[in-house]
């Protein structure tokens, strides 16, 4: 099944470890009719941003996914790092090993996306990130949230909503 995504001006994508760029003023839309593994820019850890443990595990990981011909080498390297962070973080026991059960499932997407939870456990957040999408955190004590305030902003983005679909609209 084809795979649409859409790319917004000035943005990059990386498929198969191939830097995409929307260079032009418009947005687009790409679609993938087969597999491949994709990468948009919001996504991706630089080496220099790879500055704590878990971000280490995290680029670790990522290379893994984006670049097959290296794959055992930044996996055997995610490995290291991940025996590391749970001797300091013990706490991190079941993600660790989510995490080498889906790469030892070659589901490195899902690994990647599950490795957050130790950005967010090492940042102090434990659980805040769900590991994909069919699994959701649960807060204990969810956030007071002021109802009235909440209601006026939901409006006022309604309102821009409507100004700007008023201006793009010709009838």
């Amino acid at each position: 099944m084809p795979l649409s995504i859409p790319l917004p001006a000035g943005a990059k994508i990386i498929i198969n470890g191939a830097v995409i760029e929307n260079s032009g003023s418009a947005n687009i839309s790409l679609t993938v009719h087969n597999k491949a593994n994709i990468l948009r820019d919001k996504d991706v850890l630089t080496q220099s941003e790879a500055n704590t443990p878990a971000k280490e595990i995290y680029h670790a990981i990522q290379n893994a996914y984006l670049f097959d011909a290296n794959r055992g080498e930044w996996e055997a390297i995610g490995d290291a790092l991940m025996d590391r962070f749970q001797v300091t973080w013990p706490m991190s026991a079941p993600i660790v090993a989510h995490l080498r059960e889906l790469i030892a499932d070659d589901k490195l997407y899902n690994a990647l996306r599950a490795s957050r939870r130790l950005i967010a456990l090492e940042a102090g957040e434990p659980n805040e990130i769900p590991a994909h999408a069919g699994e959701s955190y649960v807060d204990p004590k969810p956030p007071r949230v002021d109802r009235h305030k909440e209601i006026g902003r939901i409006k006022g983005k309604i309102a821009e909503l409507e100004r700007r679909i008023s201006a793009i609209d010709e009838n």
